[in-house]
């Protein structure tokens, strides 16, 4: 009996430990849908490698569709294709210049992306292998975005 009991509360566990993994994996399948980027944004609030950026780069445009990132201000604009992985905590990005001024066509850079509701954020590094683990901006950059109405 105590042989029986035991099976049953083993199988018990692992029933259990598969449905808290199936929930772990269902919240990240949600969490990929629920991340919409398409659209304009206005930068808000900045930072290159600790210091806060200024008011004259704020008047730049991003806009997002599907598979890039357009950033226009300041005399030049950049073309950057990306792919996200929205299951990685945290949402994860990978971008390259596709266009841009003379020079940085192919750089590629690794970041993280936080988006809820009309606020993106996004940190970036452009050092080989280094992606930020923080929104803080210490280190690469930092942009805090909101989408145009």
């Amino acid at each position: 009996m105590k042989t029986i009991a035991t099976f049953v509360l083993g199988l018990g566990m692992l029933c259990f430990l598969g449905l808290t993994v199936r929930a772990e994996e269902k919240k990240k399948e949600d969490k990929a849908e629920g991340l919409k980027l398409e659209g304009k944004y206005s930068l808000v609030a900045g930072k290159k490698s600790g210091t806060a950026i200024d008011d004259e780069a704020k008047k730049g445009k991003f806009t997002f569709t599907a598979d890039k990132i357009t950033i226009e201000g300041m005399g030049v604009k950049f073309v950057m294709g990306y792919k996200v992985d929205a299951k990685a905590t945290p949402v994860t990005i990978d971008m390259e210049i596709l266009e841009g001024p003379e020079g940085t066509k192919g750089a590629k850079a690794l970041g993280i992306l936080e988006a809820k509701e009309d606020i993106v954020k996004l940190a970036y590094s452009i050092e080989k292998d280094k992606r930020p683990k923080t929104f803080e901006g210490k280190e690469g950059f930092f942009f805090e975005l909101k989408r145009a109405k």
